[in-house]
């Protein structure tokens, strides 16, 4: 008996299906708040949504070179597996994001701040982030 079919549909699926769902809401709600920075000239809030978009970006970017590795029988796959390296990975690309390793949410940030309008200095992201990073706000 095959205790990974609930009436024919496999748990596997069952997850990938909730994280996706979960990923499109995310998705939309950064939308949202990327509209509500700009309306309500949110310096911060841009900022943090333009580090929002990176972390996105490199969650799907690494689930995508993820999924081209060549799969192993040595570890058995399971559904809590699937949810505990979905969540693990999100969590990673979420830190890599705020340490501005790539510079896309800081050029992001740049571009949005001059389509609302907004006097950006050059170096505008790096002191922001020299100030979060010494525990500044």
């Amino acid at each position: 008996m095959d205790i990974n079919m609930i009436d024919g549909i496999k748990t596997g699926d069952i997850v990938r299906n909730a994280a996706g769902s979960a990923s499109r809401a995310s998705d939309d709600d950064f939308a949202r708040r990327l509209e509500k920075a700009a309306r309500e000239n949110d310096e911060r809030e841009l900022k943090k949504a333009c580090q929002e978009f990176e972390a996105i970006m490199l969650d799907m970017l690494y689930k995508q070179m993820k999924a081209t590795v060549i799969k192993s029988d040595l570890l058995e796959e399971d559904p809590g597996r699937e949810i505990f390296e979905s969540m693990l990975e999100e969590k990673l690309m979420e830190q890599a994001s705020k340490r501005g390793s790539l510079g896309l949410a800081e050029s992001l940030y740049k571009q949005l701040s001059r389509q609302y309008g907004r006097n950006v200095p050059a170096n505008a992201a790096e002191n922001t982030q020299t100030r979060e990073s010494s525990g500044e706000e």
